[in-house]
C-alpha cells in the first residue's frame, strides 16, 4: 500500500449485468467448498502456472485478499489515530517506540498483542471460505518478530504459525509477503516505518551505512521462515519484499540501472538463502512497477519463482472514462507481453468505487489467468470499496490515551461490517472458472459462431460488417488468416479483400474488414473457452466479440463477458493449416527401437497417410515405460519441434494383438521426460486415432520437444504413423 491510498469515501454503485446463458457453450461451475490443505496440494511452479502436488498435478490459480492492517497498521485503514507533539505517531515502529516509552516494552507487546488477538480471529478466515476464497497474502514486518536489540522474540513465529493453521483448515493457502524490511525498502507508512517528506532517505535498508546490516537481517529472518515452513503445503510462496522503493521509484536520485541491480542482487541473494532450506517453495519477486522492473528468471537460474505486480491508478474513481478498467488491461498486456516462463500474480489492486469495473477487472485477471489478490479485508470508515468489510470503531491514541483505554479499544477492533455491494458484485469471480489466453497459430482459418451454427463472412467483399449468416465454408468471404503480433495479441485479415479486420469503435463497434494496417482496433485478444471454442476480446474498448442474433447475426465487439453463446466462436483450419507435423515417415528416417524390440519402414498400401509407417515389433510382453518397448521418434525436420499453439498430440496405431492403450513419452531438449498412457484403446487391425491434451503434459519445454517414444505392453506387431500437432483433437494432418 502507498500513502496514496488515504483516499476519501466515494459512493458506491452497483451495476448488474444480466447475461444469456447457452446450453452449447460449457459454462463455469461453482468451486465447492473447500477440503483442508494437504501435502498433495502442495504448490510448484510448471512453467506460467502453478499446480499442486509439487508441480505435477491440478493448476491453480490462487484469488483471494490481502490481511492488510492486521501485523503492520496503516492508520488511514485501521483503528489508530495519528499524532504529532510529544510523541509523533504516524506508523507501527511509532507505536511501538511510544507505548515502549509510556509502559514499557513488555507491556507494548502486550497491548500490540490486543490489538492483533481481536483484529484477525477465526471468523476471518470463515468470511474468507464462505466467499470461496482460496489465498490470503499476509503482510508483515521485520518487529514482529525481534525486539529493539535485534534478539528474536520467544514466540516469534507463533501467530503465524497459528494464521497458517486455521487457514489450512479452511483450503486457504497463504502468501508470506514481507511488507517491512529492517530499515525500511520504501520509507513508506506501510513498511511499519515512515519517512515523511524524505522517503528515499528514510529506505535504510538498501541505502546508508546501516544497509548491509540490515540486509543482513533480512536473509536471516527469510532462512528462519524457510526452514520452519519448507514442508508446510498451506504456504503459496514466500513474498520476499513489498513494493521496494516505491513512492520515488520514478523520480530517485538514483539511475534506473543502479536501482534494478540493487534490488535484483538482493533477491538474489535472499533466493539462494532460502533455496538452502528449501527447495521446494515458490519464491515470489515483486516488479515496482512494471514487467521490465524484473529480470528474465534465466539469468540468475531462478527456478520455482512467480513474478507479483501491483496496480492503483488515483484517477477516474468511478470508472466514468473507463480508466480504471484500462489500466489494469494496460498493465496485464505488459505481463503478457514480456513472456516471462513464470506464473504472475496482481498481489494488490483496487477497482474503487464502481462494482461494474470491479467485475471487469477480475474478468480480465481471470481470463488471462494471473493469480491475484485485492487490496484489502478490512478498513475504517464507510462507502467506499477498499475493503470487504468496513470499521466503525474508536480509535485509539497511543500518544494519549490511557494504557485502559488503548485496551479497551483495541479489543474491539474485530467489529466490522460486510461491504455487501462490494461482496456481492465479486464474490462470483473467486470461484469464477477463468478462460485462459489461447495461443492460435498463424493460418488461414474460418469461424462459426457457435449461437446459430453458422459461418462467419465479410459480405459484399468485405464492404459489409462481419456476420454468421452462412450455411457452410465457401471459400475466400469466409476465409480469416490469423497474425500473431508482438504483444500477444492476434489480427484478423479477410480473404474477400485482403483487409484487417476492425472493431469500428467510433460507430456501432461492429466488425469490418476495412484496415490495410494493424493498429488497435485490428488487435483482439482470445480466449479457449472449451476444447475448439474461442472467444474474442477486442483491445480497443476491452469487449468481447458477440454475434447478435438480434441484428441477424451481425459481429459487435460489445460484451463485457462471455455470457454465453453469443460470445463464442468454432475456430476452424483450412485444410489443416494450423496442424504441424512430427513426423509422417515419408522420408524413411527419424525413428529408432528402445530396447525389447525392433523396428523398420512399412510401405505396404495398408498405411494411414502417405505410402510409409513404422512397423513396431515387441518382442517380450511387460511395462514399456519410457525407454522399452517402443519406437523412438525424432522431427522429420529439425532437432525439435514447437509445439506453442498446438492443444493435441496425435497419432495412429494399428494393433494386430488386440484392444490396447498406449504408452506415450515425450522428451524436451534438456532431456526432461513426461509420459502418460492414453486414455482410449485401439481397434484390433485398424488405424486407431490417439489423442494427447498437451494441456496435461507437465515438466518440459513444449517449445523443444526432440523425441516421442510410443511404447507397448503386450508382445506382437504394431504399426503407427502420422504424428502431428494440431488445435483441435478433430483437426486432421498437415499436408504431406
Amino acid at each position: 500500500m502507498t500513502a496514496l491510498k488515504r483516499i476519501v469515501d466515494g459512493v458506491v454503485r452497483l451495476l448488474c449485468i444480466v447475461g444469456m446463458l447457452a446450453s452449447s457453450i460449457a459454462q463455469p461451475m461453482p468451486v465447492q467448498a473447500a477440503a483442508p490443505i494437504t501435502s498433495a496440494d502442495f504448490l510448484k511452479a510448471d512453467g506460467k502456472v502453478l499446480r499442486k502436488n509439487y508441480g505435477t498435478g491440478e493448476i491453480v490459480q490462487l484469488r483471494g485478499v490481502n490481511a492488510g492492517g492486521y501485523l503492520v497498521q496503516e492508520f488511514w485503514m485501521t483503528p489508530t489515530s495519528s499524532h504529532q507533539g510529544q510523541y509523533t505517531v504516524t506508523c507501527e515502529m511509532d507505536i511501538y517506540k511510544t507505548l515502549t516509552a509510556r509502559f514499557g516494552e513488555s507491556k507494548m507487546r502486550e497491548l500490540v498483542k490486543v490489538y492483533q488477538d481481536n483484529y484477525w480471529t477465526e471468523q476471518d478466515f470463515d468470511n474468507c471460505a464462505a466467499l470461496g476464497i482460496n489465498c490470503i497474502r499476509l503482510p508483515f514486518w521485520y518487529m514482529n518478530f525481534l525486539d529493539f536489540n535485534g534478539n528474536y522474540l520467544p514466540n516469534a513465529f507463533d501467530r503465524i504459525d497459528w494464521f497458517l493453521q486455521e487457514a489450512g483448515k479452511r483450503g486457504i493457502y497463504v502468501i508470506l509477503d514481507m511488507h517491512g524490511a529492517p530499515g525500511s525498502q520504501n520509507g513508506s507508512d506501510h513498511s511499519g516505518i515512515d519517512g515523511g517528506d524524505n522517503k528515499e532517505g528514510a529506505s535504510k535498508f538498501f541505502f546508508g551505512s546501516e544497509a548491509w546490516n540490515n540486509q543482513q537481517l533480512f536473509y536471516d529472518i527469510w532462512y528462519r521462515i524457510a526452514q520452519r515452513y519448507k514442508d508446510n503445503p498451506v504456504v503459496a510462496g514466500y513474498d520476499l519484499l513489498n513494493e521496494p522503493y516505491c513512492t520515488y521509484r520514478y523520480n530517485s536520485s538514483y539511475s534506473d540501472e543502479y536501482l534494478h541491480n540493487l534490488l535484483w542482487e538482493i533477491y538474489n541473494n535472499a533466493y539462494n538463502v532460502i533455496r538452502s532450506v528449501d527447495q521446494n517453495h515458490v519464491i515470489i519477486m515483486e516488479a515496482t512497477w512494471d514487467p521490465w522492473d524484473l529480470p528474465d528468471p534465466s539469468v540468475y537460474g531462478w527456478t520455482n519463482v512467480m513474478y507479483e505486480y501491483h496496480n492503483y491508478l488515483y484517477d477516474d474513481y468511478d470508472n466514468a472514462q473507463g480508466r480504471q478498467v484500462q489500466s489494469l488491461q494496460n498493465k496485464v498486456n505488459l505481463i503478457l507481453n514480456q513472456d516471462y516462463n513464470v506464473p504472475s500474480y496482481m498481489g494488490e489492486f483496487n477497482l474503487m468505487s464502481n462494482t461494474s469495473a470491479w467485475k471487469q477487472g477480475l474478468e480480465i485477471l481471470n481470463n488471462a489467468g494471473l493469480s491475484w489478490t485485492i487490496w484489502t479485508y478490512k478498513v475504517t470508515g464507510t462507502n467506499n470499496n477498499w475493503g470487504l468489510y468496513n470499521q466503525n470503531v474508536a480509535k485509539a491514541n497511543v500518544a494519549t490515551d490511557s494504557e485502559a483505554t488503548i485496551r479497551a479499544r483495541w479489543s474491539n477492533v474485530g467489529s466490522a461490517t460486510p461491504n455487501n455491494n462490494l461482496i456481492n458484485a465479486i464474490k462470483p469471480y473467486f470461484t469464477q472458472t477463468g478462460y485462459p489466453q489461447a495461443a492460435i497459430p498463424n493460418g488461414e482459418y474460418y469461424l462459426t459462431a457457435v449461437a446459430n451454427n453458422k459461418v462467419v463472412c465479410a459480405d459484399n467483399y468485405g464492404n459489409s460488417p462481419l456476420i454468421a449468416n452462412r450455411d457452410a465454408y465457401g471459400g475466400a468471404w469466409e476465409s480469416l488468416t490469423i497474425v500473431n503480433n508482438s504483444d500477444g495479441t492476434i489480427s484478423f485479415r479477410s480473404g474477400a479483400n485482403n483487409k484487417y479486420v476492425c472493431a469500428v469503435i467510433d460507430e456501432s463497434n461492429q466488425l469490418l474488414a476495412r484496415s490495410s494496417v494493424i493498429s488497435t482496433w485490428e488487435k483482439f485478444i482470445p480466449y479457449k473457452i472449451t476444447d475448439n471454442q474461442y472467444a474474442f476480446k477486442s483491445i480497443a474498448n476491452g469487449k468481447f466479440v458477440k454475434a447478435d442474433l438480434n441484428n441477424n447475426g451481425v459481429l459487435y465487439a460489445s460484451n463485457d463477458t462471455v455470457a454465453g453463446a453469443w460470445e463464442v466462436f468454432y475456430i476452424t483450419p483450412v485444410g489443416g493449416s494450423s496442424s504441424i507435423w512430427f513426423n509422417n515417415f515419408e522420408s524413411g528416417t527419424g525413428f529408432s527401437a528402445g530396447s525389447l524390440a525392433n523396428v523398420s519402414l512399412d510401405s505396404s498400401s495398408a498405411n494411414q497417410g502417405g505410402s510409409k509407417s513404422v512397423k513396431l515389433t515387441v518382442t517380450s510382453s511387460g511395462d514399456p515405460s519410457t525407454n522399452t518397448r517402443c519406437v523412438r521418434v525424432t522431427p522429420q525436420s529439425g532437432s525439435t519441434a514447437d509445439t506453442t499453439g498446438r492443444n493435441y498430440l496425435v497419432f495412429y496405431v494399428r494393433d494386430t494383438q488386440g484392444a490396447n492403450t498406449v504408452r506415450v513419452t515425450l522428451i524436451d531438449s534438456s532431456n526432461n521426460v513426461w509420459s502418460t498412457w492414453t486414455s482410449n484403446q485401439s481397434v484390433y487391425n485398424q488405424w486407431t486415432k490417439f489423442t494427447i491434451n498437451m494441456s496435461a503434459v507437465s515438466g518440459i519445454n513444449k517449445a523443444a520437444i526432440k523425441e516421442i517414444r510410443i511404447g507397448e505392453w503386450n508382445s506382437g506387431t504394431y504399426y503407427i504413423d502420422d504424428i502431428y500437432f494440431a488445435l483441435n483433437s478433430s483437426d486432421g494432418a498437415p499436408p504431406f
